[in-house]
């Protein structure tokens, strides 16, 4: 395995490690949607670059081993794909509907997952295995809430709908990788998925955004920090996943560790928003860190629960 340096051992160890990272990186794409790149199809580019990159070398270096059945190398391109609609649907909805209402349904995909895994890959969990994650899908709801003027509620609810139906295709984007992962390995899963998650992304680009993004790689500082970003810590994440449902034994547990990322994006963006470095301007006021430290305490808690039962 290509994490061997890793503690590959304990699927739970990668998979908060995954969250761990995406925390960094979303927070890292945080300052450069503000402080450095013109607009979101800017990074979207960028993402897209990275993703090729790595399925080329990956690609070469990890090649499908002869006697996979082609229904799981479909199942891994198809989650990637299936990821690619849920995510770019995520973000143009997430453009005129309110973050807190976005991020709180998109972030109930775990039980959607366990719905998923039951019906499809016959993973059932038991009762408390249930109340761990519905735990942590609320600790992570609470952490996504932000108070909010807009009242339109006919808008509200259409994009409520669209909103369950980006989770629960995340959801199943990750039970078709639970399925892949019985034969194909986590390096094969990573380059495929990238394949797959780059048709929806191309799709979403707009005509001026080569420009853009060719106007940042004329900026060494820019483009170092973007690297960083979405070609070192936002793969390792991807990785440090697919590893862990690759060894874990439920799907629907890897997926809800996977998703206290929101924790983690939460505590960097409040460290980088005190002191003297002040990258970001997040709402530090007293009465939301309580609220914040309360959903934490919870995800925390249904985390404990995961990794004991």
């Amino acid at each position: 395995m290509l994490l061997s340096f890793l503690p590959t051992e304990s699927w739970i160890a990668l998979a908060i490690l995954a969250a761990a990272l995406i925390g960094i990186g979303g927070t890292g794409e945080k300052i450069l949607s503000i402080r450095y790149l013109p607009d979101a199809t800017t990074l979207m580019l960028w993402l897209a670059v990275s993703l090729i990159v790595y399925s080329i070398i990956f690609g070469i270096l990890y090649p499908f081993e002869a006697g996979v059945p082609a229904t799981h190398i479909a199942a891994i391109f198809g989650s990637g794909v299936v990821y690619g609609i849920a995510i770019t649907t995520f973000y143009r909805i997430l453009r005129n509907t309110e973050a807190s209402i976005s991020f709180s349904i998109f972030n109930t995909s775990p039980l959607f997952v366990a719905i998923f895994a039951l019906l499809l890959l016959d993973q059932s969990l038991a009762l408390l295995q249930w109340g761990a994650i519905i735990l942590a899908i609320i600790g992570i709801m609470i952490l996504s809430t932000e108070s909010s003027e807009n009242t339109n509620s006919k808008t509200k609810m259409f994009a409520i709908l669209g909103l369950i139906i980006c989770a629960a295709l995340s959801a199943m984007s990750q039970v078709l990788s639970g399925y892949a992962l019985e034969e194909v390995t986590a390096e094969n899963a990573f380059w495929a998925q990238r394949i797959g998650a780059l048709l929806p992304i191309v799709f979403n680009l707009k005509r001026d955004s080569i420009g853009k993004f060719w106007s940042t790689v004329k900026q060494p500082r820019t483009m170092i920090f973007v690297l960083l970003v979405e070609a070192v810590i936002l793969p390792l994440a991807h990785l440090s996943f697919l590893s862990s449902m690759k060894i874990g034994s439920s799907v629907a547990l890897v997926s809800t560790l996977f998703a206290t990322a929101p924790v983690w994006v939460f505590v960097f963006s409040s460290l980088l928003s005190t002191g003297k470095l002040k990258l970001l301007n997040e709402n530090t006021h007293p009465k939301r860190l309580f609220i914040k430290s309360i959903a934490i305490s919870v995800t925390v808690l249904a985390i404990v629960g995961i990794t004991l039962l």
